[in-house]
């Protein structure tokens, strides 16, 4: 056992060849979850895809797809079976190994390439993990097995749609078995019962075999004739976490994931997809310093996508730091108290972006971009302003303070440059942070979206939005109600069309006015105004979100804004009276640290229960 373990690890020592694998076409087998002459099933299993077969089972499937049985389209995609096989067949060895392999026992994780395998492999109770963008193939001379509860696992844009399996004898996947990717095998595949298999069963001239299973055929594997291009941005508003700290989940109906993700967060437009026709949902996994919403035409508030043919679509997740409480005066009214914010102003900044050249046709060259920001809210003036790029380093401030008391005041606009050389087309973020010059130091957030292309003449249009809420100062407890207004302009150079605004926690948006040629284009210099109305029972920060189209890109602003309502006051709430030290402790976790009244409270009721 030992000698075989050391062989393991030295015939796993490097690559033996420069070559890399290709993912071979499969052609009319491409849509197929389960292929073989014969198909036997002994329990309820779902194909997400189709079915094809001469013999058919005892006990039928649930085919989300096409049955196909001896027909033409199931005769042709045999025959693409086999030349696909006879391509991996032909596959040059990157990783060597002399007999029998354990894939578990291997250091983990398995980079792409081409794994031949001199005897049978198996997959252990360990699992394998597949990491990198790229073609795995497995050559085996021999069977492959999987034991119970085995894992498949794919990371860092690892793709089922680029694994094969090609055994020289039967497969044998495990109960419980998660297994990816497309195994190809004419002796046989025998699949264990409940097996999650994300990639294809092809036995043409075999037997497939399974038992309360799920085989899904990945719709990413599958080009579609007219995708939908989804863009999946991720926005990150305060705290110091950056878009890449965030992992993205884009998936189908099935729960599977689609385009090879799951994939780090990306700003700018984010990270596309090119996807089929049909209901999507994104997700990330949560950090518990950011509250999650999602916004964009692309998505519902639930980041929840019906995508359509041909249609170019953005998504939004936009993750807001959590805001550390702040204690506002208190003012008396009657019997009670209530926070009302006294003479508290909400701020709000304002930026644009402006690159000089929106096109390097010729190819790398030095692009300036220029921003210019201003106070939006036009009552609170505004310090420590800054100004960063997630492209181009540092944004360099240059004029506007007239007064030169280093501080935003309203109406004033400042401006900053950044310059750098491109050489690639590159979509970048500004983010420009102020904070109230009051005694809450309130933060106030605008972004602002660029797109330069390089090697083409084709200048991308640009589009910008700012939000106004009604009520600038903090609502009374309980609330009411508020009108946004957005003002969308185009900075650019060339007109958008398809202009869209949405706010994720109010809608409709209505378009209210200027158009002023009545042609649906949001000219250059031009300014369109929208309205959104909300009833508001606490402090909600909200986004919008503008999109237009031109030239073959699209071009995205957010705008931010919060409308603040007052907590109950301390010491007396307005509650109804307290009948337990709990109820005292919910009340003034608005305002307090709760776990310090819950160690107080906690300390009288032990006091209370030895007494």
């Amino acid at each position: 056992m030992a000698a075989g373990v050391l062989f393991l690890v030295l015939g796993f020592a490097g690559p033996l060849a420069a070559h890399a694998a290709s993912t071979p076409a499969l052609g009319d087998a491409t849509t197929f979850g389960a292929l073989g002459s014969t198909y036997t099933n002994s329990a309820a299993t779902t194909i997400n895809g189709d079915l094809g077969y001469t013999t058919g089972p005892g006990v039928a499937p649930t085919v989300n797809g096409t049955t196909y049985v001896n027909t033409g389209i199931y005769a042709q995609a045999g025959i693409d079976q086999n030349a696909a096989l006879s391509v991996l067949n032909a596959e040059a060895c990157n990783y060597n190994f002399g007999s029998s392999t354990n894939l578990s026992l291997l250091s983990q994780p398995l980079l792409p390439g081409v794994y031949c395998i001199a005897g049978a492999a198996s997959i252990g109770t360990g699992g394998i993990t597949l990491s990198g963008n790229g073609t795995y193939v497995f050559k085996i001379d021999g069977a492959l097995t999987t034991v119970a509860g085995s894992i498949v696992s794919l990371i860092n844009g690892a793709s089922e749609c680029n694994v094969f399996w090609a055994p020289t004898q039967a497969t044998t996947l495990g109960a419980n078995t998660t297994f990816m990717g497309t195994d190809i095998d004419a002796s046989g595949i025998t699949v264990g019962s409940t097996v999650t298999w994300k990639g294809q069963a092809l036995v043409f001239g075999g037997t497939v075999t399974t038992n309360a299973d799920i085989i899904t055929v990945p719709i990413s594997c599958v080009a579609p004739a007219n995708p939908a291009t989804f863009h999946v941005i991720k926005l990150v508003v305060g705290g110091s976490a950056a878009a890449s700290d965030f992992t993205i989940h884009v998936k189908d109906v099935s729960n599977m994931e689609v385009g090879g993700g799951p994939f780090p967060g990306a700003s700018g437009l984010g990270t596309s997809y090119s996807l089929p026709a049909g209901n999507y949902s994104v997700s990330e996994n949560p950090n518990a310093s950011y509250v999650q919403s999602f916004t964009g035409s692309g998505c519902d508030a639930s980041g929840n996508a019906a995508l359509s043919a041909g249609q170019d679509a953005i998504c939004t997740v936009v993750n807001t730091a959590v805001a550390i409480p702040v204690v506002v005066p208190v003012a008396s009214s009657g019997g009670g108290s209530v926070s009302t914010g006294g003479g508290r102003i909400v701020p709000l900044i304002g930026i644009t972006k402006v690159p000089t050249s929106l096109a390097l046709p010729t190819g790398t060259g030095q692009v300036t971009y220029n921003y210019t920001v201003w106070n939006v809210g036009g009552q609170q003036a505004l310090d420590n302003v800054t100004v960063t790029d997630d492209k181009c380093s540092p944004a360099t401030y240059v004029s506007g303070d007239t007064n030169g008391n280093g501080k935003l005041d309203p109406h004033e606009n400042w401006k900053y440059t950044c310059s750098t050389t491109l050489s690639t087309t590159t979509t970048n973020t500004a983010i420009a942070t102020g904070y109230s010059d009051d005694a809450y130091h309130q933060a106030s957030i605008a972004t602002a979206v660029a797109t330069v292309v390089v090697g083409s003449n084709k200048e991308p249009p640009l589009i910008n939005i700012v939000k106004v809420p009604s009520r600038l100062t903090p609502f009374p407890y309980g609330g009411g109600d508020v009108t946004y207004t957005y003002t969308v302009t185009n900075p650019g150079v060339v007109a958008l069309h398809n202009v869209t605004v949405s706010d994720n926690k109010c809608g409709p948006v209505t378009y209210v006015s200027g158009d002023a040629n009545n042609n649906s284009l949001l000219e250059p210099g031009e300014s369109w105004t929208y309205t959104c109305s909300a009833t508001i029972t606490a402090s909600t920060m909200n986004t919008a979100t503008a999109e237009g189209t031109a030239n073959g890109f699209t071009a995205i602003g957010y705008a931010f804004a919060t409308v603040l309502v007052a907590t109950p006051g301390l010491p007396n709430t307005g509650f109804p009276p307290q009948t337990s030290p709990w109820d005292f402790v919910w009340a003034a976790c608005a305002l307090v640290a709760c776990w310090l009244i819950f160690a107080v409270v906690r300390k009288i009721e032990k006091h209370q229960a030895h007494k």
